[in-house]
This record gives C-alpha cells, structure tokens and sequence, in this order.
C-alpha cells in the first residue's frame, strides 16, 4: 500500500510538472521587432535573405518587414516608432539629421547605387548608336521625385557636364519607376534613371531598351560608387536601450550578405530573390542578381558618408557636410569584421 500510494504520489507529481510546462513560455522567446525597407527593392536583399534563410529565427529574433514607397514615407515611420530600424539610403539619413532629427547607421546594406541610365530602342534607332551621357544634353530624362535619389544623381551629372535642368536637359519625375518603361516607349520621356530591378526587367527583360550609363559596372560619376548608398538606420536612443536586439539583427544580415556574396551560392540566392519579387521572371531576376553580388558589405567607412555629403551639397541640399562620427554608430563595427568575401 505505501509503494503504492508512493508511486502514485510520485506520478501526480511528474503530472504537475508536465501541466505546468505547457503553459510556460519557451526558454529562448523571441523578440518581436519591425524592420523597414524604404522601398521594396534589390538593395534591402539581406534583410529579405535574412528572413527567408532563417537567419533571424537563429538569432531568436521574429522581424516583420514593411515595405515602403519611399523614404519620405519610411523615416516619419522610424522616428514615430512604428518600425525599429530601416533599410534606407544614406543620403536621406542625412538630410534628415540636418533637420535636427536623431538617426544612426549601424551597417551598410548595398554599397554601390543599383543605378542606371536607359534609353527606348527609338533613342538608338534615331542616334544610329546607343547614346552616351553627354548625347542626354536636350533630352526629357525621367526620375523618381524631385529630391530623391534619381533625382539627385541626374542633377549631379547635370553639373559635372556644365548643364542646366533649366534648358540644357529636362527632368520629369514620374512618381512611380512603373511608369518609366511606358513613358519612353509613348514618346514623353527619351531617357530615365532608374534602380534595380527595373532596369533589368526593362533592358534584359524585354530587350527594347539600352544601357547609357549602368552603375553596377563601374560607369559613370565616380561619388555613386561604393558610397553606402543604403545602411541600416535607427534612433540612437532605441539603439542604445536594444544593443542586443540589433547586434542580432546585425548578425543575421551580414550572415546573409556572405551567403550572397559567396559564388558557391548563386543559384539558391536567386531562387531565393525570386521568392521576394515573384513578379519578375526568373530570367530577370538572376539578371539583376548577378550584377549586385558584390555589393553589398556591412562596413561603413568615412569616405562613403563623405559622398553623399557631396552629393547633396552639389545638390543644394546640405549647406556643410555632416561629420561622420554624428552619423554612423562605430560601436558596433566588430561586426562588420565578420564578413569575408
């Protein structure tokens, strides 16, 4: 009766335990954050590769991403609090900060501008030839919106020839890179600066676009080169408070960034992108894959940010340049050691 009673006892008690277990929360809970991504674009690929490869699960970490139509809209979401960090461009950051608005950058997502120039197949059937940069002189030349990036860079090109956007050449911002390709083809526009995957879809998709100036390969104004056009942004309060949060964030795009750049890997990254833009073809997709492997890299040197501080005084949008150490949170590039190509 005893071992009995004894064993009963025993087994209620292992029963307990059990009971209780089920409703506990797991030993590694983890930690929910938003990450945006100013616009749904090939720059943000290792945020988008960190989710799909797990790389944030391994970290303990559950991220949302939210995609935006620009960082006019992505920023007021960073600073308001919505999202906790962002895959944005640089230049935007520091227009930003000059206004008196606290953010960082903590790693660069995409060093080089995924920019390029094209042309309709009528520009080249006029011309007899695929024009250059200096045949854009009395073009109309498509951009985003005025003061963002495309913007931006054609109005750099427009000072380094010596032309005026007033008379030598003709800016028209569309709003929407979707409406680009059906411009040009209408006649309304004769050239556009776009970012990937545009371009892609446009010249190797269907092929009755050109090339003039394509950023990826090396073409073009030196300063959109290496300028860690996009980094990765927050308010350095939330920083200081989450430095554990985002060295695992960290961690899960920069793992990403070596899984890209690693050849080894080609194939499963672009199976992967496809995933993220299920709207281009596959033929695409790898297209615009293979020419930004090498691109993308954590570090964040003092000559990327004295880059854009270039471009937006050129541009007039910045009456001094911003000092580096305001700007990028050194603190955390250990990290960034971590990536080898």
């Amino acid at each position: 009766m005893s071992l009995h009673f004894g064993k009963a006892k025993m087994l209620a008690a292992v029963g307990a335990v059990a009971a209780s277990l089920v409703g506990a929360a797991p030993a590694f809970a983890q930690t929910k954050l938003t990450i945006g991504s100013s616009v749904h674009s090939l720059f943000s690929l290792p945020l988008y590769l960190a989710e799909t490869k797990g790389y944030f699960k391994d970290e303990g970490l559950q991220v949302e991403i939210t995609n935006f139509r620009g960082g006019a809209t992505a920023t007021p979401a960073l600073l308001g609090g919505s999202v906790q960090l962002q895959s944005a461009a640089t230049e935007n950051m520091l227009k930003v900060v000059q206004a008196g608005q606290p953010i960082v950058a903590v790693m660069t997502v995409q060093s080089t501008v995924n920019g390029a120039i094209i042309v309709p197949q009528r520009i080249v059937d006029k011309l007899g030839r695929v024009p250059k940069i200096e045949d854009l002189k009395g073009m109309k030349v498509g951009t985003l919106a005025r003061g963002g990036l495309s913007d931006m860079a054609m109005r750099y090109i427009s000072n380094q020839n010596k032309w005026s956007t007033t008379g030598d050449i003709t800016l028209i911002p569309l709003g929407s890179q979707d409406n680009m390709g059906p411009a040009m083809r209408a006649g309304d526009l004769d050239a556009a600066l776009m970012v990937e995957p545009t371009q892609s879809l446009l010249v190797e998709g269907q092929k009755d676009f050109h090339y003039v100036s394509d950023m990826l390969k090396g073409q073009g104004a030196e300063v959109f080169q290496d300028m860690g056009w996009v980094t990765l942004q927050g308010k350095p309060d939330w920083i200081e408070k989450n430095r554990a949060t985002v060295e695992k964030v960290m961690r899960a795009m920069i793992k990403a960034q070596v899984f890209i750049a690693d050849p080894k890997n080609l194939e499963e990254v672009i199976v992967l992108t496809g995933r993220s833009f299920p709207a281009l073809s596959a033929d695409v997709v790898r297209a615009s894959v293979i020419k930004q492997v090498n691109t993308y890299a954590p570090a964040i040197t003092p000559k990327m940010i004295e880059k854009n501080n270039e471009l937006l005084i050129t541009n007039g949008l910045l009456p001094a340049p911003i000092a580096y150490d305001r700007v990028v949170d050194k603190s955390f590039s250990a990290l960034w050691d971590a990536f080898k190509r």
